[in-house]
């Protein structure tokens, strides 16, 4: 249907766009804080298009408002909701009356606007008011009947070159435009709050956009290799936050932290060189967990995969695991890099993540012991201070503010 022409089915008159929901709708009786969610997080998305949302039987429905839509309004707005998490799929809609004449004096109109010349069609209608007097597939065959009069189109019930598609409600017949896809999942905020451990590269961004789609909301906390959290600013990290944040209309936390103090005391302790990566990820986790307790996130999320580098062995990941007090998400667990890199170029991060920057993990031992024994591990932990480590790096913790300005943000 796209391949005719998206511009084409803009060209006609619409009066908002429709917002549909898939697995808020499998909720049942739980349904209604989730789309009360949804709701609340797509008038803050769609807030610069002055957009006002409305929360209808078994859909969203969102119209400028002033004045009628734009054929640009529609096209911005379609697209940007499709990128809200909870989202299915948005589309133009037009409100029509339940009357017979003005749905095929609409359907023609739209063969009109978009078909190529002999191209087949077909009409699709879903009845949710059952009370309407013609069942869906008596109402197709009507209106295709008078389409066909008015126009002389071919029908094509199996592969039609255009779809009219109607929804019949008590008070209107909608008729729609073309689907735009969305991003699925749950809304932002449904499900709780979380803190993603962001490094910069590719995969722990695509961790956190994996974690919003499922309903959680996350802040952000990075550990640099600078001397002053200030030389972070102007690097790709406080992008791809905003990148990750801003199709959602959010305002989140990024909490930078230095890595120097660890480093001092690893070369003090002389620990074995193959056993710091692992420490220093252990000594993240400490870090990570010590501020959830002081702003209440309720899991880490954090870029690990299946044994796709040296340092994500099922033995390193149990030692990191053995050192938080709370449940650590890996959202990438079972993908390959592939897969991961696909999702970060849909999402928008893959460019940001590949620009240069100074890595922490980078900085360490480039043969890390894929296989440590966690008694190993934590015997040679025993030789740094970490509680003191962990106070002295939260004692230089940094906060920014990233995303959109009036967005809201999870108390915490």
């Amino acid at each position: 249907m796209l391949a005719l022409g998206w511009e084409r089915w803009l060209s006609l008159p619409w009066d908002s766009v429709v917002v549909h929901y898939h697995e808020i709708a499998l909720k049942g009786g739980n349904r209604r804080p989730f789309t009360q969610m949804l709701c609340r997080n797509l008038r803050r998305a769609l807030a610069r298009y002055r957009a006002t949302v409305r929360d209808l039987f078994d859909r969203l429905e969102v119209t400028p408002l002033e004045g009628t839509p734009s054929a640009g309004w529609i096209d911005e707005v379609a697209h940007a909701a499709a990128q809200v998490f909870g989202v299915a799929y948005a589309a133009p809609m037009r409100r029509l009356s339940r009357q017979l004449d003005e749905l095929a004096m609409a359907a023609a109109q739209v063969y009109r606007a978009v078909a190529e010349t002999g191209a087949t069609f077909a009409v699709r209608v879903r009845r949710v008011d059952k009370t309407f007097p013609f069942t869906s597939r008596e109402l197709e065959r009507e209106i295709g009947q008078r389409v066909v009069a008015m126009t002389g189109a071919p029908v094509d019930l199996e592969e039609p070159a255009v779809e009219i598609r109607f929804r019949v409600y008590a008070d209107h017949i909608a008729l729609l435009g073309p689907k735009v896809v969305g991003v699925g999942g749950l809304p932002v905020g449904v499900t709780g709050r979380v803190l993603t451990l962001l490094s910069g590269g590719i995969d722990s961004a695509v961790a956190a956009w994996l974690i919003m789609r499922r309903g959680c909301f996350t802040d952000f906390l990075h550990f640099h290799a600078f001397p002053s959290a200030e030389e972070v600013k102007g690097t790709k990290i406080a992008s791809i936050v905003e990148r990750l944040v801003q199709p959602q209309g959010l305002r989140v936390r990024l909490f930078l932290v230095p890595y120097y103090a660890f480093q001092v005391a690893v070369m003090m302790a002389k620990v074995p060189a193959a056993l710091e990566l692992v420490l220093f990820r252990r000594f993240m986790v400490r870090v990570a967990n010590q501020l959830a307790r002081q702003r209440w996130y309720q899991a880490l999320v954090t870029g690990d995969n299946l044994a796709q580098v040296a340092s994500q062995t099922m033995e390193n990941l149990r030692a990191l695991d053995d050192a938080s007090e709370l449940p650590i998400f890996r959202p990438l667990l079972t993908y390959d890099k592939q897969e991961i890199i696909a999702l970060a170029q849909r999402i928008g991060t893959y460019e940001l993540s590949l620009q240069p920057y100074k890595d922490c993990c980078s900085l360490i031992a480039r043969h890390p012991e894929t296989r440590p024994k966690l008694e190993a591990v934590r015997h040679a932990e025993s030789h740094l201070p970490i509680n003191a480590l962990v106070e002295r790096t939260l004692a230089e913790l940094v906060v920014w503010e990233i995303g959109q300005q009036g967005g809201e943000m999870a108390e915490g």
